[in-house]
């Protein structure tokens, strides 16, 4: 027992004659915090450290931080700062309501701050020419920018433009027109719907993107004559109204598209055929057939509702086209379905298209 005991109190003395010998100063992570070598040890039982950044006076509420390899506390502007701390510290322009002091141009409205920590001018009255974007205000013609960082919340720089331009979902600058409302400006003629084509043009003097080439061919629907807001100086213009979009035209183009594409020969003055057709891109005309010689069955010819029906031999004059409602409900089979008589009261009856 006595030859045990010395051994075992032989190899304490080792072990404490070897932590002696180590040097103090490369502790960091034994778990001891030695305030004499380190700041701060993450692996110790004291944690004081965490309070770091509340104990001083800017008011911030996130916990301090210790560096696991070199043991120096973390407590720095920037390291104690986070955007949502309601503090504005470090790079943020603003954190909460703390806006840093920051005021609308006008001297009344509201600025606000986003979740992001950056200014937001939304709620500031809209003074053009005071380089921020607020209220109904799309741009700032002395907004120019040379990055992203120039231009607010929601924005990127436009590099074509030099201007800050709406962003496209984070991903890119949003240059469609249809993602503006011509009701916007107050229009002469307002129209309560978005653009459908075209890109804004440069910022105007009143604030408003250009809409120059901003148009509503390709909804689907036969616009007329409206004035509109363009580059430079923000002037109302007059465009023109469409010719057609989609499969809208008026009827009295439609006829005189089809008439001399389907029929070669003369036809009864009672006949009217129409035919399939497409808009121009920039609907202002019906685009060419695609064939160069037309072809009546490939453009779709067929006689209008009131024509005199293809059915009757005896009536002269009739193209041998069907009446174009019979696409439109296959389920007529009898020549009593498909043609009804004229409401004409004249004897012999002429039977027409229904």
């Amino acid at each position: 027992m006595r030859v045990a005991l010395s051994s075992g109190a032989l190899v304490i003395g080792i072990v404490l004659g070897c932590l002696g010998d180590l040097p103090r100063g490369r502790s960091c992570g034994d778990g001891w915090w030695d305030p004499q070598y380190e700041e701060c040890d993450r692996s110790s039982d004291d944690l004081s450290y965490l309070e770091a950044c509340r104990a001083q006076e800017q008011g911030w509420t996130k916990d301090a931080d210790c560096d696991p390899d070199t043991c120096e506390l973390r407590a720095s502007e920037i390291d104690c700062q986070w955007c949502g701390d309601g503090v504005a510290s470090g790079t943020e322009a603003c954190d909460g309501n703390d806006v840093r002091g920051t005021t609308c141009p006008s001297g009344s409205g509201v600025v606000r701050c986003t979740e992001d920590c950056t200014l937001d001018f939304e709620l500031c009255p809209a003074v053009c020419g005071d380089g921020i974007v607020a209220d109904t205000e799309e741009c700032e013609p002395s907004l120019s920018c040379g990055s992203d960082d120039d231009c607010g919340p929601g924005r990127v720089c436009y590099q074509l433009l030099g201007e800050c331009v709406p962003s496209g979902g984070g991903f890119g600058p949003n240059l469609s027109c249809s993602v503006y409302n011509t009701t916007a400006i107050g229009m002469e003629k307002k129209i309560e719907k978005p653009y459908a084509s075209g890109a804004i043009s440069r910022c105007t003097d009143d604030c408003f993107f250009g809409r120059n080439n901003c148009g509503f061919c390709g909804d689907g629907e036969l616009d007329g004559s409206y004035s509109d807001a363009v580059f430079p100086g923000g002037d109302f213009v007059t465009f023109s109204g469409e010719f057609c979009d989609g499969d809208q035209a008026a009827q009295e183009d439609i006829e005189a598209h089809c008439e001399p594409l389907c029929v070669k020969e003369a036809i009864n003055a009672d006949v009217v055929v129409l035919c399939e057709f497409q808009c121009n891109a920039n609907c202002t005309d019906f685009a060419p057939p695609e064939d160069i010689v037309p072809n009546p069955e490939a453009l779709g010819c067929c006689l209008a509702k009131h024509s005199p029906c293809p059915l009757y031999d005896e009536q002269d004059g009739v193209p041998d086209f069907p009446c174009c409602s019979w696409a439109e409900h296959p389920e007529w089979v009898t020549e009593k379905e498909k043609c009804v008589p004229a409401m004409t009261g004249e004897i012999p009856v002429t039977m027409v298209c229904r």
